[in-house]
């Protein structure tokens, strides 16, 4: 029960890995925020995008929030919480 946590150091990504995953992420922030910009466009406009997309989106991202809270508390922590569950069922009622 006493065992020493074993720390293992590995090799850090170079400036160039981390700018390109940074860039990306800014990449997906942006397209992101301008979903719902682009809906507001007219319907035969060639960037307009769909009520059906914005709310598959909506939901998607419901579910990532739900997944990292979920990974965080019991992945974390070590502890099972109902509670989230209970506030995602009662916000999707």
């Amino acid at each position: 029960m006493n065992q020493p946590l074993l720390v293992t150091s590995t090799q850090k990504a170079g400036p160039c890995l981390t700018l390109a995953i940074g860039a990306i992420g800014a990449i997906v922030v942006l397209l992101l925020l301008a979903l719902p910009l682009l809906s507001l466009l007219p319907a035969d406009h060639v960037l307009q995008v769909s009520a059906y997309t914005l709310t598959l989106v909506g939901k998607i991202l419901c579910y990532a929030i739900v997944a990292l809270a979920l990974d965080l508390v019991w992945g974390y922590a070590g502890l099972l919480s109902l509670g989230h569950g209970l506030f995602f069922a009662l916000g999707g009622y």
